[in-house]
């Protein structure tokens, strides 16, 4: 789908959308998702989110305001960024990664499960 496609799906009381794929999404304004992204059950993306090509994000993933994935990167379960995180290509994180507000990691990064880094989320 089309993140106009997207959009186009109305939202219930609570912001969700729910996708032909039986997908829960919750989406803020301005997302710009590339080609071949994979979206999990429960999804959130906050404001101004940008998704590379062939992004793969697992259930529960939330990205907060102005996050930027790059190419071919994939998240696990759980995953929480902050705003303003940045991830270059190639980047795979593990279940339940949280990285606080400002992150940068660049390309061919790899954090297994359950590393913080940055403030709390």
């Amino acid at each position: 789908m089309t993140i106009k496609e997207i959009y186009a799906i109305p939202a219930n009381g609570a912001g969700w959308r729910v996708l032909p794929s039986g997908n829960w999404v919750k989406l803020g304004d301005g997302v710009t998702l590339g080609d071949g992204v994979t979206l999990g059950n429960a999804v959130k993306l906050g404001n101004c989110v940008t998704l590379g090509n062939c992004v793969t994000l697992g259930n529960g993933v939330t990205l907060g305001n102005g996050v930027t994935l790059g190419d071919g990167v994939t998240l696990g379960d759980g995953v929480k960024l902050g705003n303003c995180v940045t991830l270059g290509d190639g980047v795979t994180l593990g279940d339940d990664v949280k990285l606080g507000n400002g992150v940068k990691l660049g390309d061919e990064v790899k954090l297994g499960n359950g590393v913080k880094l940055g403030n709390e989320l």
